[in-house]
């Protein structure tokens, strides 16, 4: 038992493994009891490919509209996949070989996120996008699976001219959020977020920074690449 409250502390520190801990209580209590701790980050499109292409011989990729067969093999649920093609979201599916290996869900505008009632609004308008659930089913997550499925959705995006992408991590994931630092994220904001029940309570680095809501009220985080440029000013200088 000592260990398994020491462990989080090591791998995350005081204050995360704290965090951490508090979260696991709550979910054993209830589902709808969890402390989510965010990081929003934000991702410039490369106009040229991410891997060499010999590594994308035999992947293909193709959107997933709504009813397509390949939907109901998604692990989240039916009602969540729902309220994504309601909101206009975009499924790229991965193919190699043309068995369906992973997928990457994309939208525009806004995003409303199914784990807690927070909206994010991606800007430029039209130029970004949120994109969410980037799954590779397990067999195929060894190798190069992550890098070769994001390569192809930065084509798929550059092509229909965006420049930014925005993603939401778990701070509690740790092999999630040094996959993405090797592929140029920036971090936009923290967001930790309490959910009792109906009852939520949020404390970004954002405006509108507190933010406290009872039932399916929304708060929204509008979301801005500037963090990209200040990255790019600091290697200058």
């Amino acid at each position: 038992m000592l260990n398994r409250v020491i462990s989080p502390l090591r791998e995350f520190g005081a204050l995360l493994g704290l965090l951490y801990i508090i979260d696991r209580v709550l979910s054993a209590v209830s589902p709808h009891a969890r402390l989510f701790v965010y990081e929003i980050m934000v991702q410039p499109i490369s106009s040229t490919p991410l891997v060499p292409l010999r590594w994308m011989k035999n992947l293909a990729f193709r959107e997933i509209d709504r009813g397509d067969p390949l939907v109901a093999s998604m692990p989240a649920r039916d009602d969540i996949k729902e309220n994504r093609y309601r909101q206009r979201a975009k499924c790229l599916g991965a193919f190699k070989a043309e068995k369906f290996i992973g997928y990457i869900w994309f939208v525009s505008g806004s995003y409303e996120e199914d784990e807690v009632n927070c909206t994010f609004v991606v800007t430029p308008e039209k130029e970004s996008v949120f994109d969410f659930d980037l799954y590779l089913f397990p067999e195929h997550r060894m190798g190069l699976g992550f890098v070769s499925l994001w390569s192809g959705a930065n084509e798929y995006l550059h092509s229909r001219g965006v420049k930014y992408t925005y993603s939401r991590v778990s701070r509690f994931n740790v092999a999630s959020r040094r996959a993405h630092a090797r592929l140029g994220w920036q971090r936009v904001c923290t967001s930790v977020v309490l959910k009792l029940w109906r009852f939520e309570a949020m404390v970004a680095t954002i405006f509108p920074y507190v933010h406290l809501t009872i039932g399916r009220r929304r708060v929204r985080l509008t979301l801005s690449p500037e963090c990209l440029f200040a990255a790019k000013a600091a290697k200058r200088a």
